[in-house]
Parts: C-alpha cells; structure tokens; sequence
C-alpha cells in the first residue's frame, strides 16, 4: 500500500477476514483457515488508497468486497434532480465508524445525498459469515434506496456457480457477446428476461453461465430472481470446496457479473466473479424506483436484511 491504512482483522478459529475501515469498511481478504486460500481478488497493479469522496469507482482500488449503497450506477436521485448520486453509491468511499467484539463487527456510516444511516454488523459463527445490515432514516422526509453487495472472487481456476436450473434472470450488460447481441455499449437488450444457465451468445453458440472458464475472455453481469433459490454455491474445482450463500426474504435479487480476462483493456486484465446479493434488479436505482424493486423509507424508519456465506466440503468426482 502506498498510504498508511489502518487494518482490522475479525477472526475466530475458522475464519479469518482482514478490513479496511478507513475505506467503505473494505474486506481485502476472506480465508477458511482449513484452506491455505484466499477467496477474494487482489489487484496487484492498483494499490489500495483512500478514495476521494464522489470519485469514479474504476480509478481506485475495486479488489476485495465493498458495500454498495444507495446505488450502484450513476444517476439522478429521481425526487430531487438536483441530486446526482456517486459511481456505486456513496459508502464504499467513506471512513466508517467501528465498533469490535471477540467475534463480531459492527460498522456504519452517514450519507451525503439522503439522511440515512447505513450499519453492517458482520459476525462469526464457525465456518459461517453473518452479514447483518440496518438502515435508519434520520431525517423528515422518505428517500428510496437500492444496495448490492460487491464481493469478487478470484479464479486461480475454473469455477461453478450453482442455483436452480430454470431461474429467470435479466441481463444487465454484456460485453463479448456471451448473453446475445451487446450493441456498442454493452447494454443492447438491458433487462431482457433469460434463464439460468444456458444463454444463446451472439454468434448463435449455447453459452453455460454456470461454468466459470478464467480465460474466456468476456465480461456481463445477469441478475437472477432471488425467490425460490435456498442455496447459492459458489465451487472452487480443485480446492474441492465452495461457499454457500442464503439469503433474507427482503433480498430479492442476486447479481453474477463475471470479469474473466476482459476488464480493464490494456496489460492487466481481471479475472474474477462476482456474487452479489441484491435489493433491486438494474445497478441504477432511478430504474429500481420505475420497476419497483427499490425500497422506501420512511422519517425516523429503521429497515434491515441480511445474508450470509458458509464453507463447504465437497466430493466434486
């Protein structure tokens, strides 16, 4: 690191995650501590530093898990346009306040643009991730909001991601062809409805999205309809392990953005994916609020939801 950035590590005898509190309450580092094997993705090339409020999101650091919240894109906050809100929200570029306990974290921090109060409690519980969150409105009149998580997974290897064959999803964007015709800016057929896995690409091949090939060289994100799915799965081939996500009722999508060796152009592309459990179902949240996926919040209202992440052992033969 080329800034001096305070480090927290929350750990128990099973789990150890490493923290940035000075930036979005960052997580650089995820480890099952039976796995010698870090989980989550580290850009070597961008060092971690302290983000200018408001900045681009893709000009700094974006390894690790950050929070997004109250957006993820860009956009006018749609009750007052005077209102621009920032490139995936307002909190991953933000000190936060912290408080620790032998197995446990809890974190949060204000806004800017709306009068609301974001807390994530994060507690340990064998080899399981409890990600607890709460939202209050401090203020006298209601605000909108989405939040995605954004952890990203690196791919030391070939990977599956496991959810019910047949869920509907939408895309959000594509580049590379993989989810059909992406036009010049990736979002040609924004939202279309198609289905996990299986999608036709854009020279009229069958596409497996279940199947994570580090090399292929694409990048899009799908959002699957979080009903009716009680266990996501996330499976590292040759550690013979995965992880196991569940998720609240309040969460009503999951965001699969796969980065496999497309992003960003030059001499050091990325290579990892995404789980993102979502409220919402477009990365802008004046979307959202049109298709009613956002949520509202009412003065001196307090809203929560929560999800969490589990190791699993598997025979994978």
């Amino acid at each position: 690191m080329t800034q001096s950035i305070s480090e927290l590590v929350l750990e128990n005898e099973k789990v150890r995650l490493t923290l940035l509190p000075e930036v979005g309450c960052k997580i650089t580092k995820l480890e099952f501590l039976r796995h010698d094997f870090q989980w989550l993705w580290q850009d070597p090339y961008r060092p971690v530093k302290k983000p200018e409020f408001c900045a681009s999101y893709a000009a700094y650091d974006i390894s690790g898990f950050d929070e997004c919240f109250p957006n993820i894109g860009l956009s006018k906050y749609p009750p007052d346009d005077q209102i621009t809100l920032c490139d995936h929200g307002e909190v991953w570029a933000k000190p936060w306040k912290v408080v620790t306990a032998i197995d446990s974290v809890v974190a949060s921090v204000d806004l800017t643009a709306m009068p609301i109060t974001f807390r994530r409690k994060i507690q340990l519980d064998g080899e399981r991730i409890h990600f607890n969150y709460d939202v209050t409105n401090t203020g006298n009149i209601a605000c909108w909001y989405m939040w995605s998580a954004h952890p990203l997974f690196r791919l030391p290897n070939r990977y599956r991601v496991i959810a019910p064959l047949g869920q509907k999803m939408y895309k959000e964007f594509g580049l590379g062809g993989r989810l059909g015709d992406d036009g010049e800016d990736g979002y040609f057929n924004h939202l279309g409805e198609l289905n996990w896995p299986e999608v036709i690409s854009q020279n009229g091949e069958v596409a497996d999205l279940s199947q994570v090939i580090p090399d292929l060289g694409v990048t899009d994100k799908v959002v699957l309809e979080a009903k009716g799915i009680e266990d996501l799965m996330l499976i590292n081939e040759d550690l013979s392990a995965g992880l196991s996500f569940k998720f609240s009722p309040e969460i009503n999508h999951v965001g699969i953005c796969s980065n496999l060796t497309a992003w960003p152009s030059g001499p050091h592309p990325a290579t990892w994916i995404a789980i993102e459990p979502m409220i919402g179902i477009s990365d802008r949240l004046d979307e959202n609020i049109e298709l009613g996926a956002a949520r509202k919040i009412d003065p001196n209202e307090s809203q929560s939801w929560n999800f969490s992440i589990t190791l699993l052992d598997l025979d994978i033969n």
